[in-house]
């Protein structure tokens, strides 16, 4: 282990991008995950959605317990839309891959 580390730190080992390159499923799995994110991306929407109309009922039936969860549904939809809009950038940032 300690010749691992010496390794690294002198320069002895070149750095490892990786790549899709000879994966027979790389692009299988590329739609897979496009599909995934896709489908999350309209669960958030319809969360959003099903939230602004549960306010809506809410404020006009007088029952502020049920705007509020109302709201915090308003803010987990938009918050998971936002993380499902920014792993991938976030992830090739991350790796320096972009």
């Amino acid at each position: 282990m300690h010749h691992l580390v010496f390794l690294a730190a002198s320069g002895g080992l070149s750095p490892v991008s990786p790549t899709s390159s000879g994966l027979p499923i790389a692009s299988g799995v590329n739609t897979i995950l496009s599909w995934l994110m896709w489908g999350a991306l309209i669960l958030c929407g319809a969360g959003a959605l099903i939230s602004g109309g549960v306010m809506a009922f809410a404020n006009h039936s007088a029952r502020p317990d049920l705007s509020v969860r109302a709201k915090t549904g308003m803010l987990w939809s938009l918050g998971g839309a936002f993380l499902v809009g920014v792993a991938i950038p976030l992830v090739n940032a991350f790796y320096h891959i972009a």
